[in-house]
């Protein structure tokens, strides 16, 4: 059924511009169907293209638990093979397949029926859902609007949202952002930026990337306001308002997304964990998944030990809680929503 479609877009697919004419008499370019290979059309507009996107995600996203497990500990994220942190048997291959496995054996161990963490099928999917997300905005979704659609685009935008999404569980495990992840990101945006300014995309299909300029501008501005503050409560408090490690975050979002995103970021990251963090505080819940004393001990710089760990009976006000993922969630929004975003920022401002 879809080859007589692609075969009558495919005969009328060609690189040109035209005109038409606007109020005024003045002429306005319209942009044209590109010239895309039938084959071309026919496998990345296949439903399985999209199948292929999801499973590419859930591989990565299997890869990402392990990240987030090993990283912050030290250990090596390539060797030794997986394990049951109950019994230690070695996890088999095909009891390593992404979701299926989980699925199929009901979140237990082969061998000692210990239970695994739902976490790991849900990274998996999360994975999986970004990989596809990032392949309908980068290549299904600019196929269908005539243009030809980027491979390398979609690999790029993949790749940051993955980087973000061990970002955020490794930030609500142990209360870091790991060097190891956002300092290379944060060098390969602006690499990509210099080298591949065509990923950039159209504005009705993705985000893309900024300019070389924009990207080491935006990186230094999100480093530097972070930092700042940081610097300002240590002169004045002598304590941490912020990591450092939100810092080097937002250099990373400030290269892949440019001075738009780095706002975006920033703002719809502190209303987010605003709305999120009062309401769970206020019940007595924790964001973290430890607390923060337990993770980093006594250290001095993080305030009165008395206040913020286990004991604090405080509701609100003066509380720890991790910025890292809601700055992370509000990345992913950007990369994922960008021009609609862009759409409505310009809206709130009268643009």
């Amino acid at each position: 059924m879809l080859a007589p479609v692609l075969t009558a877009f495919a005969a009328h697919a060609f690189a040109a511009h035209a005109f038409v004419a606007q109020d005024g008499g003045t002429l306005a370019p319209v942009h044209l169907p590109v010239e895309v290979p039938m084959v071309w059309l026919e496998v990345a507009l296949s439903p399985w293209a999209r199948v292929f996107a999801f499973a590419w995600g859930a591989i990565w996203g299997s890869f990402a638990n392990v990240v987030i497990h090993r990283m912050p500990r030290g250990e090596s994220v390539v060797r030794p093979r997986s394990k049951c942190p109950a019994c230690g048997h070695a996890i088999s291959g095909f009891d390593n397949v992404p979701v299926l496995s989980y699925l199929l054996l009901r979140g237990k161990c082969r061998h000692c029926k210990a239970p695994f963490s739902p976490r790991y099928l849900m990274v998996e999917l999360l994975a999986g859902m970004l990989s596809f997300a990032t392949f309908m905005t980068a290549v299904h979704v600019p196929l269908v609007a005539g243009e030809a659609g980027d491979l390398i685009a979609w690999q790029l935008a993949f790749l940051v949202c993955l980087a973000l999404l061990v970002v955020v569980f490794v930030d609500l495990d142990h209360w870091i952002i790991p060097d190891a992840i956002v300092l290379p990101m944060t060098a390969i945006g602006i690499v990509v930026a210099i080298l591949l300014p065509e990923t950039r995309g159209d504005a009705q299909t993705t985000a893309g990337m900024p300019s070389w300029l924009a990207a080491v501008l935006a990186a230094g501005a999100g480093y530097g306001l972070f930092a700042g503050i940081r610097w300002l409560y240590l002169r004045t408090r002598g304590i941490e308002a912020l990591g450092l490690g939100d810092a080097k975050l937002l250099a990373m979002v400030g290269a892949w997304t440019g001075p738009v995103g780095l706002c975006w970021c920033v703002g719809a990251g502190a209303v987010q964990g605003l709305i999120v963090a009062v309401p769970m505080l206020l019940l007595g819940k924790s964001i973290a998944n430890v607390d923060l004393h337990e993770a980093h001990g006594d250290d001095p710089l993080l305030g009165n030990d008395k206040l913020g760990g286990p004991n604090d009976e405080r509701p609100v006000m003066g509380r720890h809680v991790p910025f890292g993922p809601f700055l992370g969630i509000a990345a992913l929004e950007y990369v994922l929503l960008g021009p609609q975003i862009d759409g409505l920022l310009m809206w709130l401002v009268g643009g």
